[in-house]
């Protein structure tokens, strides 16, 4: 679907405050879109996920308007802060944190949070480990979606591997850096455009 034509029609959508990016309206025409940001047309009443498309890259998959209240955030580090608070930094630059002796403080690396938009609040997680499902998101594999079936850890001139098995019974292996939890028996997300 397209929407605009011409780059003078993007500013008048973006002026009007008809464009929600992860649940706030953004106004800037040079405002960067990332990897699972949720993109809402509001007067189409439309909405849209970025993903990364096998030999296409990153690109827009039309996904439910429910599905679009949250946001899956990839954690990247971990560290307590001050007054008795743990705080995760997420792939996209966004910090969550929560109470030292919160349920949910056991998070850890690479493990995958489900965010509300635009509040952030964390609604669950996905551990990485085997069984769950993980989407390559970087590499010659970016794209591609399966089932964690084998994990090694990396050495200091090795990085640590992941070996994934698609919905084909194909297996590839990967960077665990390249890779994004996105589901437990089925995706928490659309993946593919219809």
């Amino acid at each position: 679907m397209r929407v605009a034509k011409t780059r003078r029609e993007v500013v008048r959508i973006l002026s009007q405050g008809k464009v929600k990016v992860d649940g706030r309206t953004r106004y800037d025409e040079n405002y960067a879109v990332g990897l699972m940001d949720v993109v809402e047309l509001a007067d189409a009443n439309i909405a849209y996920r970025v993903l990364p498309i096998e030999r296409q890259g990153l690109s827009i998959v039309r996904i439910p308007k429910d599905e679009a209240k949250f946001k899956l955030c990839k954690v990247m580090r971990k560290s307590i802060a001050p007054k008795g608070l743990v705080q995760f930094g997420v792939h996209d630059g966004r910090s969550v944190t929560i109470p030292k002796d919160a349920e949910a403080a056991p998070y850890e690396t690479n493990d995958t949070l489900r965010v509300s938009v635009p509040t952030q609040r964390v609604l669950n997680h996905i551990k990485f480990e085997k069984g769950n499902l993980a989407l390559v998101v970087a590499g010659r594999n970016a794209g591609k979606s399966g089932k964690i079936v084998d994990l090694q850890s990396g050495t200091a001139t090795r990085p640590a591997m992941v070996t994934i098995e698609d919905q084909t019974g194909n297996k590839f292996d990967t960077i665990v850096d390249y890779t994004f939890v996105v589901g437990t028996d089925k995706p928490a997300i659309k993946l593919e455009a219809a």
